[in-house]
């Protein structure tokens, strides 16, 4: 799983992570009493009650804040797994400041912020919160029912399906088809084969969007504004100092292809 999921980035994800991740905690607290976290919660005054849903109350409005602030990052922006990863440790970070900012201002100083109430809340919400977040995280990486199906495809009889900036789909085509694809501003162009002449269909969307798709049905991307089939490459020639791939369709250009991709594409033919 190198590639980075989408899914995760997308509403259905965020709106089960915000409302999951607090009912687990919820939940996990007062069926197992865990970390001796009645002694900090009841304050020895009966205050469990009203800590623990309050503690609940402040953990879903900031689990809404920052997973919606994530399914806006990540899609304008290039993310990984090291990115998600220091983002889930910032969420637990931001989460545990907040619950103790709470508890010390219940105590009326009767805890010490730093040396005792972060330093508790951080490690045990850590540790009730991982499994949430391993097995939500671990279930939008798996694709969905069309991507499986798409993937287990033949190479040859394989079918991918493209879809525009709103995720809808737009075009479906045999990936043996494509010839290569191209970016020119907000939109993609698809150059493919029908009925031996090169057509071209043109996507609002972005590279990076189709990106996931392309790489899993075997397209290889040669240069930064283009994605090319290697399954139609005929040779790689070098031409005033720039390497070109040409195709086996007549009345199509050379690809350019960068350095960066030479040696990937090269190994494939």
């Amino acid at each position: 799983m190198s590639i980075f999921p989408k899914r995760i980035l997308r509403w259905p994800a965020t709106i089960v992570f915000m409302t999951v991740i607090p009912a687990f905690y919820l939940a996990f607290i007062i069926v197992y009493y865990p970390f001796n976290a009645v002694d900090y919660l009841d304050m020895g005054r009966g205050l469990f009650p009203a800590n623990i849903s309050l503690l609940f109350a402040i953990m879903l409005v900031l689990e809404a804040m920052m997973r919606t602030g994530l399914h806006f990052f990540i899609n304008s922006k290039r993310f990984n797994w090291a990115n998600y990863f220091f983002w889930c440790l910032a969420e637990l970070v931001v989460i545990s400041l907040f619950q103790a900012l709470y508890l010390s201002l219940m105590s009326s100083g009767e805890y010490g912020y730093f040396d005792s109430l972060f330093g508790f809340c951080l490690p045990y919400t850590s540790l009730i919160l991982i499994f949430p977040y391993l097995i939500l995280t671990l279930s939008f990486s798996l694709p969905d029912g069309d991507a499986s199906k798409e993937a287990a495809s033949e190479a040859d009889g394989s079918l991918i399906r493209f879809y525009d900036a709103y995720r809808k789909p737009k075009f479906l085509i045999a990936v043996s088809a494509i010839l290569y694809i191209k970016a020119e501003e907000n939109y993609v162009c698809i150059w493919f084969t029908d009925n031996g002449k090169a057509n071209k269909y043109t996507l609002r969307a972005s590279m990076n969007s189709i990106e996931e798709s392309c790489l899993r049905h075997g397209l290889v991307r040669c240069q930064r504004s283009y994605f090319i089939n290697p399954a139609h490459v005929t040779i790689l020639r070098k031409e005033n100092g720039w390497i070109y791939a040409d195709l086996d369709m007549q009345g199509v250009p050379g690809i350019p292809v960068s350095k960066r991709y030479y040696d990937t594409l090269s190994n494939m033919l």
